[in-house]
Formats: C-alpha cells, structure tokens, sequence
C-alpha cells in the first residue's frame, strides 16, 4: 500500500509499503500534499512497466 505522510521539516512524502509492513520505498519531500498524490499517481503508473538493471 502507499502511504501519504508529512514530513518532520515540513511537506509531504509518500512510501510503498509491503503486505509485510516493511518499507519497500519512499520519495522525496513535496512542498504540498498534491504533490505527493501525483507522486504516489507515477510511480503506480509506471512501476509495471519499470525495467530492471543489474549494475553489479
């Protein structure tokens, strides 16, 4: 699930928890709320179409 949080400095940042509990990832601090939401909009949009790259 993703979560919308408020950042401790100020704004706002979303992150993607597992069926776990665990945090998977977060984003960066928006400056509003709005923001944050068409954060969480991308990422829902693009991460099935993400490739992966092993750069080890």
């Amino acid at each position: 699930m993703f979560e919308i949080l408020r950042a401790n400095a100020g704004g706002y940042f979303w992150r993607l928890k597992g069926t776990n509990g665990e945090t998977l990832c977060h984003s960066e601090v928006y400056t509003s709320k709005q923001s944050a939401q068409a954060g969480v909009n991308a990422a829902k949009r693009v991460a099935p179409l993400a490739q992966v790259h092993d750069r080890t």
